[in-house]
């Protein structure tokens, strides 16, 4: 109620207590002269004057005068109470200063929040928990706003009692009297900690999603230069060797492929890392692929580092890839036996055990939706506090030059979540830094597709074949290399030039090689259309961007079907040919 409607209020009541007064007056002196007056002494009718009128005027000034500023103060008192209530009970942080800035009150979110009890902070000032972070113009820009315009909001940076610092949110007002002059000042503030451990995991899953992008688009042209060098080496060996030219130079031309299928390599991690690399998954057991994992890494880890293993007895299946899964965790092992080569305790502990998502550490940020899940732990020395939000990062590496790329967390970050799983990182002081990996468990055998479809096509010693690829390179390279086996070549430069090249020479064609993305009209879609004329043509796909073979793998389970991988050796190329020419004989 505003301090109009109290005035008012008690306006009323005065007006009240002095009609009743009044009539009580009346009354009085109508019963005194009619029955009393002039037979007692004056003193004597003084005091019974006196007595008759508060006779006359108590009962009604109870009930309309002190009854209605009884209820109305308990009203007072109960809605104060409330307030107060909701105040010490209030999820936020709330302050109340002097204009000065010396603490009146502090509810029991503060104390919470703060590590500081009301009586510690009754009577200081809010400095205390000034964390350093802003410099004076900070707070000389933020009391000069209160000044002015009664009020400031912000984010700032603040310490609690145990001297952890945390980033808050702050609304500051300042509370004026009648005249306009401050009485006091309410500061009401939320704890941002665990907003900005979401908002800075949310970033940095963007961050991944966008690399990820980058990766896949980058790898399909990539590859595709790759093919090209590999191929080509391949002819020229084959060439210089035909021609008598020393082994001196083509041991240099076996170094090309060689470095082309290692950089090939290294395009199918940053693939892996995207989640774009395609997954042959199947029910796994994941105490088999750990131990295999674990005995590959053995290999590397120097004989003074001591691995503890604690594997659960329960049975724990995963439909997964196991070579991706078994990369994943060997990189992990890997990262772990490199940090502990320089620490004091060699000791590196794996963990596996079966546990329910709810009972999960990192439960928030999770997002395995399953009854089941296995959580495989690996333990190590620490890592630096300040590099623990980038480990995960492609490229990123503590290690010196040439002794590390970058991009073995960042593969098994993409592996795991390929899978449907989630990998954390946490690291403490003195005890160390543990990976955990969290993978839904498989509770029934999925059943396997059998393939039952079977095409023949006719082959021949001279057969011709239909090359599909938009890049040139590429497309002469697999031509030359067809050309030297004896085949016929007809090059195509996109889908539509291949649908062309196709009716022109379709009594001709016995086998259709052709890149999956292209301009015009994709290789998928140009195949399915000669098959609408030729349903037996066989078809090898070839990519340079592991993702495409999502969109084939209803096509490559057909024995006329193949998928091959940019960059591919000349000699697996020619063997795929050969193997589909040879259907049916």
């Amino acid at each position: 109620m505003s301090n109009k409607d109290t005035s008012y209020f008690y306006l009323h009541c005065v007006a009240r207590l002095t009609i009743i007064i009044l009539v009580a007056e009346v009354i009085d002196m109508m019963i005194f002269e009619a029955t009393i007056h002039g037979t007692l002494h004056p003193f004597t009718e003084a005091i019974l004057d006196g007595l008759l009128l508060i006779i006359l005027s108590i009962y009604p000034l109870y009930l309309f005068v002190y009854t209605p500023i009884l209820q109305r103060f308990r009203k007072s008192q109960q809605q104060i109470e409330m307030l107060a209530e909701a105040l010490q009970g209030a999820g936020e942080s709330v302050i109340i200063t002097r204009p000065d800035g010396t603490i009146i009150y502090v509810n029991q979110a503060f104390s919470e929040i703060t590590g500081y009890s009301q009586e510690e902070v009754i009577g200081k000032n809010p400095r205390i928990l000034q964390s350093g972070k802003q410099d004076r113009n900070f707070y000389e820009r933020m009391w000069g706003s209160i000044r002015r315009n009664g009020q400031w909001k912000g984010e700032l940076w603040n310490k609690r009692k145990n001297g952890e610092l945390y980033p808050e949110a702050l609304d500051v007002r300042a509370i004026p009297d009648d005249a306009g002059k401050t009485k006091f000042l309410v500061g009401v503030f939320s704890d941002l900690t665990e907003q900005k451990r979401v908002e800075n995991a949310l970033l940095h899953s963007q961050k991944l999603e966008a690399i990820g992008t980058l990766v896949g688009g980058v790898a399909h042209n990539f590859n595709n230069l790759l093919a090209a060098i590999s191929g080509k080496a391949y002819i020229t060996q084959m060439k210089a060797k035909k021609n008598g030219v020393p082994a001196e130079i083509t041991g240099h031309l076996d170094d090309i492929q060689s470095l082309s299928f290692e950089a090939s390599h290294l395009i199918k991690q940053l693939l892996a890392f995207s989640r774009e690399s395609q997954h042959d998954k199947e029910n796994t057991d994941l105490k088999a692929l750990v131990m295999s994992a674990l005995t590959t890494a053995q290999i590397g880890i120097p004989e003074d580092v001591e691995v503890e293993l604690d594997l659960s007895d329960e049975p724990m299946t995963i439909f997964a890839d196991q070579a991706h899964i078994k990369q994943a965790i060997i990189n992990i092992i890997n990262n772990a036996r490199d940090a502990v080569i320089d620490s004091e305790k060699k000791e590196i502990c794996i963990r596996l055990s079966r546990t329910i998502p709810s009972s999960c550490d990192d439960n928030g940020s999770c997002n395995i939706h399953c009854k089941n899940m296995a959580r495989l732990e690996i333990h190590g020395s620490g890592i630096n506090s300040a590099d623990i939000e980038k480990v995960f990062e492609p490229f990123f590496t503590t290690k010196d030059v040439g002794k590390g790329t970058g991009l073995g967390l960042s593969t098994a970050h993409g592996i795991i979540a390929s899978h449907n799983g989630t990998i954390h990182v946490s690291s403490t002081f003195s005890k160390g830094t543990t990976f955990r990996i969290c993978l839904p468990l498989v509770e029934t055998e999925e059943n396997k597709k059998e393939s039952t479809k079977r095409s023949t096509v006719k082959a021949s010693q001279s057969a011709t074949i239909l090359v599909a690829d938009d890049a040139a390179e590429v497309r002469q390279t697999i031509a030359s290399i067809l050309e030297s086996f004896g085949y016929q070549v007809v090059q195509a430069c996109d889908g539509v030039d291949a649908l062309e090249k196709f009716c022109a020479h379709q009594r001709d064609i016995s086998l259709l090689i052709t890149d999956i993305v292209m301009p015009k009209k994709d290789g998928l879609d140009s195949a399915l259309e000669m098959r609408k004329a030729n349903p037996e043509l066989p078809v090898i796909f070839i990519t340079g961007y592991d993702a495409s073979r999502e969109r084939t793998s209803h096509l490559v389970d057909d024995e006329t079907s193949l998928l091959l991988n940019k960059p591919f050796k000349s000699e697996e190329l020619i063997g795929r040919v050969t193997k589909l020419l040879k259907i049916g004989k």
